[in-house]
């Protein structure tokens, strides 16, 4: 049977670069690979590309393929399956063909770090604090101080977690990798080195303070602006006031919690304020002018004649700022009609007539 052609079972053309050809093979190996592929014949399409990055591969096994074709790896003593011989293998990239398929199994199972680039930089655990604010602080925006016990750079040891005169060496199990390479056949995995626990070095005296770690745990003072609109259960996030991280990794952030005391007259509906005043019986009926507490200051409101009981006047721009964009709420005011109590006799002879001119039937008791 006719052996199919290198570079149609790589799907690439005969002018591809080296580049090209392994991007070709990686993608086959990880597609037909026995262990992820149960499809019948994906070990013999795994076998065949795989024979075919051997020749392909190698610039001098390439330049024989292009040549002789196939005959150039038909003869020879140790010749393997496939007509190549399996000592050829030594040839095979920088690293050999354990090496290759190390490649693969990086990207199968996220081992990613090759060679002595060490541990990769962690960022650093995010830290939560609940704060109570008053209403108008939340409305107006406040600064506020607050103090976090949190990790820093231990002090004794500048977040070495050396002791003083001494410093960190390379971990000599995994060179400062932080991993080890374990080869079985012709298969590499890494995993995380036990010696360092895959900090890619060790600490032969620990620093007495922190113990080895680095960090150490302080009480700190952060101020924190308050943005004006802010609603209870609102979060704010400060990048950099987190934990810090590890291997040169950034901080984590600060979560705050905004808690809202209420207010004993105004009540908050999204960015409009929202309070009741009472007016007297002849104000509502006769109509007038009136002074209207705001949270800022008192504000004049003018009560047309005849007014009803529940009735909303809306005081504009007297509301909460928008917290994410411009713009103010308003102020919205309902009135309450007192109904008039303790009357004097003269009181009730007035309102009596009024029943009459009203049409209405009032008997006294």
């Amino acid at each position: 049977m006719a052996k199919k052609d290198y570079y149609d079972l790589l799907g690439v053309g005969k002018n591809a670069s080296a580049d090209e050809i392994k991007k070709a093979y990686r993608k086959l190996a990880k597609e037909y690979h026995p262990d992820i592929n149960k499809a019948k014949d994906a070990g013999d399409k795994f076998k065949e590309i795989n024979e075919a990055y051997e020749i392909l591969g190698s610039p001098d096994k390439r330049q024989q393929f292009d040549n002789y074709g196939h005959a150039a790896f038909s003869q020879g003593q140790g010749a393997g399956p496939g007509g190549f011989r399996t000592g050829d293998f030594g040839d095979f990239g920088s690293g050999g063909i354990g090496d290759m398929f190390g490649d693969i199994f990086e990207d199968f199972f996220g081992q990613g770090q090759r060679g002595e680039r060490g541990p990769m930089p962690s960022r650093g655990n995010d830290i939560g604090y609940s704060m109570t604010i008053e209403f108008e602080e939340a409305v107006f925006g406040a600064e506020k101080k607050i103090k976090l016990n949190k990790s820093s750079e231990c002090r004794v040891c500048s977040g070495t977690g050396a002791a003083e005169g001494t410093k960190p060496v390379r971990c000599p199990t995994c060179k400062g990798s932080g991993q080890v390479l374990h080869s079985q056949g012709i298969f590499s995995i890494r995993t995380t080195c036990p010696k360092c626990h895959g900090e890619g070095q060790i600490i032969d005296k620990p620093c007495g303070s922190c113990r080895g770690s680095g960090v150490e745990r302080t009480v700190q003072t952060l101020s924190v602006k308050i943005p004006p609109g802010v609603e209870d259960g609102n979060k704010l996030k400060i990048p950099g006031e987190g934990e810090p991280g590890t291997h040169g990794g950034p901080r984590g952030s600060l979560y705050i919690i905004i808690a809202v005391n209420p207010h004993p007259v105004f009540q908050r509906k999204v960015y409009d304020i929202l309070s009741a005043i009472s007016i007297s019986f002849p104000l509502a009926s006769l109509g007038g002018e009136i002074d209207v507490p705001t949270l800022k200051d008192k504000v004049k409101l003018k009560i047309p004649a005849g007014t009803q009981s529940g009735r909303t006047f809306r005081l504009k721009g007297r509301g909460v700022a928008h917290l994410h964009g411009s713009g103010l709420g308003d102020h919205l005011v309902r009135v309450d009609v007192a109904t008039p109590q303790n009357l004097t006799q003269r009181d009730r002879e007035l309102l009596l007539e009024l029943a009459k001119s009203q049409g209405e039937d009032v008997s006294m008791f």
